[in-house]
């Protein structure tokens, strides 16, 4: 795995089955994007379509090791430098970004060796940035105001969960199943390729939408709430260790992440409350060191 902005070395073993005489090497960086956006037709349906692209982003040459007998064993090495203008490693329901280096042999006679290996690249989520400073945003808030009074960050970190405080406060005395927070993934695709990024265009003009909640708690049983009351729900969501994508915003490609407070009420919308966050994927542990990451392959 390597950070975004970051260099990737990689090293390549090379071992002779019979003789032969690799006369050129190289290395490619790739990224390829795969996104589902809505396509239109003539009869009014809307239908999921699938955009795909692989890009080549960088090719560097590294110096060939020549002859080499049979049985014996060379080293290549290079170095990769990483984008930061680009989406990182996405695995999600609408979009997925996949990365991986290429090594190329060019052998005497005309023949030509290929090896590809798959890498994770790491974002800090800096095109998201904005997301921290957004307001909470309510839905179905008629019977029920929901605060977080308290959050431990806004910042979601692989393997670090979140604490904070839910203020519940009833209007109406009403019945619940049970109150729980939850860390939602949202994926969002403004239109499809060729297309102007539209957030407010309509499925048949490319939109679609997708959430998958990643964690959730139970932070209040179920009961009657009585208005005038205040209740405070203190909760804890676990983080996974290994989040799925980082926040992005990039185009028409979104990936937003949020804490979501909701109040399950029977046979009535639920009460919820969403805040965004700021999700990253890179290591802090990484970055600290200062090493570059390292692939190696034979």
């Amino acid at each position: 795995m390597v950070i975004e902005g970051n260099s990737l070395g990689v090293t390549i073993r090379i071992t002779a089955l019979r003789p032969a005489l690799i006369e050129h090497a190289e290395l490619t960086l790739i990224r390829k994007v795969n996104y589902t956006y809505g396509r239109g037709n003539i009869y009014g349906g809307v239908f999921p379509a699938r955009e795909r692209t692989t890009e080549l982003l960088t090719t560097v040459t590294v110096p060939a090791p020549g002859a080499i007998p049979a049985g014996q064993t060379r080293v290549l090495s290079g170095s990769l430098s990483i984008p930061t203008d680009g989406p990182a490693s996405v695995r999600g329901d609408l979009i997925d970004v996949g990365w991986s280096v290429r090594c190329v042999l060019h052998a005497a006679g005309g023949q030509i060796i290929k090896r590809e290996r798959l890498i994770d690249v790491q974002s800090w989520g800096q095109t998201s940035a904005t997301d921290i400073g957004h307001p909470p945003v309510g839905e179905h808030l008629g019977q029920v105001a929901l605060e977080f009074i308290a959050l431990s960050s806004r910042v979601l970190e692989p393997g670090t969960p979140l604490t904070g405080i839910l203020r519940v406060r009833p209007r109406d005395e009403i019945s619940t199943r049970g109150v729980r927070v939850q860390l939602v993934r949202c994926e969002e695709v403004w239109g499809g390729p060729g297309q102007v990024a539209d957030p407010d265009a309509s499925e048949s003009e490319g939109y679609r939408h997708a959430e998958a909640v990643t964690a959730a708690v139970v932070v209040g049983p179920a009961g009657m709430l009585t208005p005038g009351t205040v209740v405070d729900l203190p909760f804890t969501v676990e983080t996974p260790a290994g989040l799925p994508a980082p926040s992005l915003s990039i185009g028409n490609l979104h990936v937003r992440w949020e804490i979501r407070a909701v109040v399950d009420l029977p046979l009535r919308l639920d009460p919820q409350l969403s805040l965004d966050l700021l999700a990253v994927t890179a290591s802090r542990q990484a970055s600290d060191s200062g090493r570059p990451g390292a692939l190696d392959t034979d």
